[in-house]
């Protein structure tokens, strides 16, 4: 689900400006990255686990699907 942290500064220089994909993305898909991000950030963070996350996921969706 999260990725794990880039520690090699060398991996860094491949990846796109946060400039070039904010002007890149689509608005959708702005969102999405940003809600990767945060999640990603929060679970390395120990905020909670990927295990609450899915939980907490599966709850969500089980409310849509009523």
């Amino acid at each position: 689900m999260a990725t794990v942290p880039i520690t090699n500064s060398s991996k860094k220089a491949h990846l796109v400006s946060f400039q070039e994909a904010m002007a890149k993305l689509s608005r959708d898909d702005r969102f999405r990255a940003t809600v990767y991000a945060m999640n990603t950030l929060l679970v390395q963070k120990g905020v909670y686990s990927p295990e609450e996350f899915e939980l907490h996921f599966r709850q969500f969706a089980q409310k849509q699907l009523k």
